[in-house]
């Protein structure tokens, strides 16, 4: 048995016998302990029988007292400032508690983006609901509190904004054109090379050269981005749909200046995630909201919501090029290309993954560069840039 795996056991026995509080967000899961041994049998799924009756709450069920219902209203501009926000009717309409804009938010800080620290969860570096600037055609720019949700949608459609336009970079086919290399891709350097994979190519007895672009796509679970929470005195209690508890916690104990231990995040059941059920604005804003207005507060996000609110699969475009010899096999790989991408975050859709870790040749050429659009922030989706690669 070779050195590495003699360690790689040792570690793996170290997490088996390690303390529950020792592991990311503290207590696991109890179904943590549930175990199988099938591999190709079919296997009932453990929260199956309870999704299928009915009987699994998820983050839009779960029952608080006194409870607040919140709509979101959203920026129709790229790009630019508020020049005026009329909030007076929608304040007035039945029902109603709080009217939330950057006017009367609680301060608070930009959230740490994934990837600038282990725990950190946000998908943008951008304050949220700060000030009067816009940064993509959705951006939240008022939250409604009021006693149904009914209510909250009704008061929601009253609030008018103006603005003023700046240029925005909208198309990809402008945007690359300025392309960039971004200092990483998800850790790994942006490029890779060895030998001369084009003088390679061009040698070689068989040889394919194609350039290929892939769509944007969104995420759309049946069940809807959600989060249900409230305050007391300095803690925090968040229910959710998260494919991250202990992350979300810590993300939001930084925007809110809160100690460690401050967040308290339980997500039993998600009704699909895919990469979506991370950290969101919307989190932010029901705590805010909430926070304000001393009350238990629910946020869904409509369908609406979803597509402006949460990032999706990102536009590519990647030349894929491949050298081999009489027999077939590989001389020359060229894997190159741009992914669109917000300034803001750290998520380029890692499409030359799979030719940098799989291939054996004589000679590559690997390497994605970002074109920064005023866009939504992309984020993980399933089989992420990799399937696209």
């Amino acid at each position: 048995m070779s050195i590495k795996s003699v360690a790689m056991k040792a570690m793996q026995k170290a997490i088996e016998a390690a303390p529950d509080k020792w592991l990311p967000g503290g207590t696991p899961d109890p179904l943590i302990q549930h175990t199988h041994g099938l591999i190709g049998d079919p296997v009932t799924r453990i929260d199956g029988p309870l999704k299928v009756a009915g009987a699994a709450p998820f983050a839009a069920e779960f029952p608080v007292t006194g409870m607040l219902f919140a709509a979101v209203a959203y920026s129709t501009i790229p790009r630019g400032r508020i020049t005026s926000l009329d909030t007076e009717a929608a304040a007035a309409a039945p029902g109603v508690s709080l009217v939330m804009t950057y006017k009367n938010a609680p301060r608070l800080k930009p959230m740490p983006i994934f990837n600038s620290s282990p725990k950190a969860a946000g998908p943008t570096s951008l304050p949220i609901l700060q000030d009067d600037s816009i940064h993509w055609n959705g951006e939240a720019i008022a939250v409604i509190l009021a006693e149904t949700q009914e209510q909250a949608d009704f008061a929601k459609s009253l609030i008018h904004a103006t603005y003023q336009e700046e240029p925005a970079i909208v198309a990809f086919d402008v945007a690359r054109q300025s392309a960039r290399d971004p200092q990483t891709i998800l850790g790994e350097p942006p490029a890779i090379e060895a030998g001369d994979a084009e003088a390679s190519l061009l040698s070689s007895a068989h040889h394919v050269d194609s350039l290929y672009r892939t769509p944007r796509h969104n995420h759309n679970p049946i069940e809807l981005h959600a989060v249900t929470l409230f305050w007391e005195e300095d803690n925090l209690y968040v229910h959710d749909a998260s494919q991250a508890v202990a992350q979300t916690a810590w993300t939001l104990e930084q925007v809110f200046a809160l100690k460690e231990g401050k967040v308290h995040v339980s997500s039993p059941y998600v009704g699909g995630g895919f990469g979506s059920k991370t950290l969101w604005h919307h989190h932010v804003l029901a705590a805010a909201a909430s926070r304000l207005a001393k009350q238990p507060v629910r946020l869904v996000l409509s369908r609406e919501g979803v597509y402006r609110t949460v990032g999706g699969r990102t536009t590519t475009e990647q030349r894929v090029a491949i050298g081999a010899d009489r027999d077939g096999h590989f001389t020359s790989l060229i894997h190159t290309g741009v992914a669109a991408m917000t300034a803001h975050n750290e998520c380029p859709e890692q499409f030359t993954f799979p030719a940098r870790h799989l291939y054996n040749m004589q000679a590559f050429k690997i390497g994605q560069q970002v074109a920064d659009m005023d866009m939504l922030a992309n984020t993980f989706m399933r089989a992420p840039g990799e399937s696209i690669g």
